[in-house]
């Protein structure tokens, strides 16, 4: 299938498991800032949107009384299940950005990460005032390579056949957008990865335009990230640099 035709909710269905496995988590500062801020505590109710396979979700399960983790794709709901298990306070959602399912006001902090580029802006952000509390608070964070010349490297060996740019409906709404009339920050959180070559090709197989595994296409994929790897490793390791950009503040009304 042509992946600029394919239903957004099931972008990440192939790559479900690769994304568990491989795909950076948010710098720890972020996080925690995040946490400090919104004063999260066994009262607080979270709401993450997009959650994927819980990789941001993971980190309220122990600090806020409820969390509902909101993720439209079945496999990557499944997954995100298995790793909260042992979590009684989170419940997976089958719902959209656009659409939760959750009640009017429930929320004392909604968070996105990634998923953000995938929503379609004005509805999600009509969706997010609906279900915060008044005072609640919203936090977007992203993260970025910080290393351009792998970057760019990188850039070049994903196939225009499987891009995904058509169907990311939030792809280029500038993340101010959904605090529009509202008081937030932004801050940028540095930090690093080491990655041999399976994390380093695990991750470069999350990105939703990324080749599919057993695809005409990913033979040459694959060839052509290990020549990246190979320019750039030192002692079998390439150490990533990256940068964990947080939104966070409240919403206008």
């Amino acid at each position: 299938m042509n992946q600029q035709r394919m239903n957004s909710s099931a972008a990440y269905t192939t790559k479900a498991e690769k994304y568990a496995r491989y795909r950076w988590d948010y710098a720890s500062q972020a996080i925690e800032m995040t946490l400090q801020t919104a004063n999260v505590t066994p009262e607080t109710v979270v709401v993450d949107i997009g959650a994927g396979t819980g990789i941001l979700t993971r980190h309220f399960v122990d600090r806020a009384g409820r969390v509902w983790a909101v993720e439209p794709n079945a496999e990557m709901r499944r997954l995100a299940e298995e790793a909260l298990a042992g979590h009684p306070t989170c419940r997976m959602i089958d719902g959209l950005a656009e659409a939760t399912t959750l009640p009017d006001a429930c929320a004392d902090l909604v968070t996105a990460a990634q998923a953000v580029n995938w929503f379609d802006p004005p509805v999600a952000r009509a969706e997010i005032q609906r279900i915060l509390k008044p005072g609640g608070w919203l936090a977007i964070l992203r993260n970025f390579g910080a290393d351009q010349e792998v970057n760019a490297a990188m850039e070049k060996i994903y196939p225009p056949e499987t891009d995904t740019a058509e169907i990311m409906k939030g792809r280029g709404t500038p993340i101010d957008f959904y605090f529009e009339g509202g008081n937030y920050s932004r801050q940028r959180f540095e930090f690093t990865e080491k990655a041999d070559w399976e994390r380093f090709f695990g991750a470069a197989c999350t990105a939703s335009y990324a080749p599919d595994e057993g695809g005409p296409l990913f033979e040459q994929f694959e060839r052509d990230a290990q020549r990246v790897f190979e320019q750039h490793q030192r002692e079998g390791v390439v150490l990533t640099h990256g940068v964990t950009e947080l939104w966070l503040g409240k919403v206008g009304r």
